[in-house]
């Protein structure tokens, strides 16, 4: 019987790896993971994505510290080191400028950032380079996960909806969870290379997955249609289909079915997505309404223009005018700011993360919105023009060293390398340092968690992959240099959170009184949830400026005035007016209190005028403006700054009517007031809106164009007699007469709103009371005392009580009388 032989282990044919490697490749995932950080309810998700890097960074640190003669932690060959030192330089710079900084708060705030930025490229290099093509194959099967779940965001959104129209309003309602949409097309875009590359190299199962995370996110792409992305598109298209055709030409590669399926498949792509979400539903879409989407208020009035001779007309009648060239308010004017910010400090420029700070009257005098509300540009679109605004002609230097010396050692690695396989990676790489770079040109990735560490990630590749093959011997640092590099990158990273922990707190704080004050009337007796004590307890001053660069310190005067402490509402805004270059939001604050409390028409005169002069398209101030001129009966000023509002802010399509109605009302000119209409026209060709207005008015002319004072007395009078007969149906039929010729006859709207609710029509009662609300036409109550009855009776409580609360603050009578249980 033969004896029992030990049975042999089964070889495997991959090498194991050891655990570090492992825990190792678990952080780079956690890197890579960035993008699914909760809001945490602040304002932005900057704030918890720099946050979680810190916490990462601090936590590698002490992985490789550990672990330090596995990794040799301490040993970089010359290229590293290299790039590492220029990182450090440029962040030296940037600690630098702040001597010239507006708010250095703002500076520290973006440099803790940056120190986020070196601390991972050490950890991912110290990883990455014991075994670059596992972390390589790794890299790329994350992003064929995070391709395929973040496209499908986009797929089901726009296929989802194929019958909605392509608009404006469609394209902001898409829920990508990035801040916005160009930072989602960045993110999908720049990873784009390694799925293409998987597909290429990768067999069975991530072959498949490949593919399938290729075509959704060429459609998500598509779909989303952000310019800067889909340019970065078209170059990593062409680098890559020529480097193929260059392999089956020279290297005879077994590739051209890919290549074939990569050449066409963009190109259905296109006509797919040409062909959804349909403006014209006889026709796809052009590629121009892809890429510049319009409202709704422009397509309907382009359908009936073309649909209605009656129409076609009143577009013909347009005056003709010269608009201003769109470029005078867009990137090119924020790149112009940047540049004229440089030539002011070329040496150290403005201050690190001090582009949001600087004054931007240059900008704002052709800023144009169609709804005329505040803004303030906190990036340039340019990360190239904003740093070198920032940080001058040193700090731009090192910063753009930071992507011609990655590319030199490319260039060196693909004239080294001989087999094509490893060619095409390093062109893989390459191709995602182009996307970002491409974004860096026209955006601001680096301030971009997700973004950023992919270009990271990107350079950590070219790096590891330049090291020649052969051993090399490096000089032995000694051990307490070890500790004390350890130590610097510790401290920097502890700093680095504690800054990105104060920062999101403040977002938090931002966003609670955001939400709070939205809405609210400032001058009234709304109540809010937080009180003026309560955010004095939680207030931070660091950073001092909010996340769109205005002044934090606002919101803290917001609370101060809700609470009747206008002096020391005052006093806080004196206090913050240096913060930053503008001021804007600050000197209007400072507006409305001397209008709605001091009753000071001089000084609101003086702060607005300011504003007006640098910023005429700031609305709010607009409006400001005119309530002063109509106190003081000053026509010529009145009709200066609404000629000059609606010449710049020629958007916005609702003030060229009220404009229009304003000189019936004051001169009763039809034929001003239609010339008014034929240049809103000519500024904003097809607007609906401005089509229907004009029609009204022709309408309108053909019997008599308007009722005086006396006459519309004398039917009120009427209407009220029959209403008080109860004979509602005659007494509507007396208001509408009215508002035929007279339109903003709010006391006939709000009277249809009340006989609306004594018929139980509550719907339409609350859309003509709602009319009378918006336009702020009485001070009584009465009206909101009115909707909140109609929202009460068709079970909508929440409204019903916000409705009964501010009738209460206006002192209605029946408000007064009210239950709490109704408004509380």
């Amino acid at each position: 019987m033969p004896k029992n032989k030990p049975a042999k282990k089964a070889s495997s044919s991959k090498p194991e790896i050891a655990n570090q490697l492992i825990i190792a490749q678990f952080f780079c995932v956690l890197y890579l993971a960035v993008t699914f950080v909760p809001l945490f309810n602040a304002m932005d998700y900057d704030a918890p994505e720099w946050l979680y890097v810190s916490l990462l960074n601090v936590v590698s640190l002490g992985f490789l510290f550990k672990h330090k003669d596995f990794f040799e932690s301490f040993t970089l060959f010359k290229k590293a080191k290299t790039y590492l030192l220029l990182l450090v330089g440029f962040f030296l710079v940037g600690c630098l400028s702040m001597i010239t900084a507006i708010n250095v708060s703002e500076s520290l705030v973006h440099l803790a950032r940056f120190v986020n930025v070196i601390v991972a490229f050490y950890c991912l290099f110290i990883f990455i380079r014991k075994d670059p093509k596992l972390f390589f194959n790794l890299v790329c099967k994350i992003a064929i996960v995070l391709t395929v779940y973040y496209s499908w965001r986009a797929i089901q959104y726009f296929l989802g909806n194929a019958s909605s129209a392509r608009t404006s309003e469609f394209i902001l309602a898409f829920p990508h969870n990035f801040s916005n949409v160009n930072i989602y097309t960045a993110y999908i875009v720049i990873q784009v290379p390694l799925v293409i590359y998987s597909l290429l190299y990768f067999k069975k199962v991530w072959k498949y997955v490949a593919i399938l995370a290729f075509v959704m996110s060429n459609l998500a792409l598509l779909f989303s249609a952000s310019r800067t992305a889909l340019l970065s598109l078209v170059i990593i298209y062409i680098i890559t289909i020529a480097f193929l055709v260059y392999g089956i030409v020279k290297y005879k590669t077994n590739l051209k079915k890919e290549t074939i399926f990569l050449a066409i498949f963009p190109l259905l792509a296109v006509i797919l997505v040409l062909n959804v979400n349909r403006v014209d539903k006889n026709e796809m879409n052009s590629f121009s309404s892809l890429l510049t989407t319009k409202k709704v208020d422009f397509y309907s009035g382009k359908k009936a223009e073309e649909n209605n001779a009656e129409v076609k007309k009143i577009i013909s009648e347009k005056e003709k005018i010269s608009i201003p060239p769109k470029n005078t308010a867009g990137r090119f004017s924020l790149w112009n700011l940047a540049f004229n910010a440089f030539k002011e400090n070329p040496v150290l420029g403005v201050g690190y993360g001090n582009y949001k700070a600087v004054p931007k009257k240059e900008h704002y005098k052709n800023y144009t919105n169609s709804k005329g509300s505040f803004a303030n540009p906190r990036r340039a679109h340019s990360d190239f023009l904003e740093k070198l605004a920032e940080t001058g002609i040193i700090g731009f230097l090192f910063y753009v060293s930071l992507f011609v010396l990655p590319f030199l050692w490319f260039l060196g690695l693909l004239k080294r390398e001989k087999e094509y396989a490893k060619q095409f990676l390093y062109i893989t790489v390459f191709s995602m340092a182009v996307a970002y770079t491409f974004d860096a040109l026209l955006n601001f990735p680096l301030e971009r968690a997700p973004i950023q560490l992919y270009f990271v990630i990107a350079v950590v590749f070219i790096v590891a992959f330049a090291r020649k093959n052969t051993p090399t011997k490096h000089a032995s640092t000694p051990k307490k240099l070890h500790l004390a590099i350890f130590g610097v990158l510790l401290l920097s990273s502890f700093a680095s959170l504690a800054s990105n922990y104060l920062v999101l707190k403040s977002y938090q704080l931002q966003r609670n009184m955001r939400t709070d004050l939205m809405g609210k009337t400032l001058f009234s007796e709304e109540p809010l949830k937080n009180s003026y004590g309560n955010i004095k307890k939680q207030w931070t001053n660091y950073p001092q400026l909010s996340y769109v660069g205005t002044v934090n310190k606002v919101y803290l005067a917001n609370y101060a005035i809700k609470a009747k402490k206008y002096d020391e509402a005052l006093q806080i805004l004196n206090e913050v007016a240096s913060y930053n270059g503008d001021a804007h939001l600050v000197k209007a604050f400072k507006s409305e209190i001397y209008l709605n409390v001091k009753d000071n028409l001089d000084s609101v005169k003086h702060y607005s005028e300011s504003i007006f002069s640098d910023y005429p398209a700031f609305k709010t101030n607009y409006n400001i403006l005119k309530r002063v001129y109509r106190a003081k009966n000053d026509t010529v000023n009145l009709w200066r700054v609404m000629n000059r509002y609606t010449r710049v802010n020629y958007r916005d399509v609702n003030e060229w009517i009220n404009k229009a109605n304003m000189v019936y009302e004051v001169a009763k000119d039809s034929d001003r007031m239609l010339k008014v209409l034929d240049t809103a026209l000519a500024y904003t060709s097809h607007s609906k809106k401005l089509i229907d207005a004009k029609k009204e008015v022709l309408r309108k002319l053909k019997f008599k164009s308007y009722l005086s004072k006396d006459e519309v007395k004398a039917k009120h009078q009427s209407a009220y007699d029959f209403f008080a007969k109860q004979q509602y149906e005659a007494a509507k039929k007396v208001y509408q007469e009215i508002l035929k010729t007279n339109p903003t006859d709010y006391l006939s709207i709000q009277n249809i709103g009340i006989i609306d609710l004594i018929k139980k029509d509550y719907k339409t009662a609350i859309t003509n009371l709602t009319r009378v609300i918006k336009a702020n036409a009485f001070a009584d109550g009465k009206a909101e005392y009115s909707r909140g009855y109609c929202y009460e009776q068709l079970g909508q409580i929440e409204k019903s009580k916000a409705d009964y609360r501010k009738s209460r603050a206006k002192k209605y009578s029946q408000a007064m009388t009210l239950p709490e249980s109704k408004y509380k």
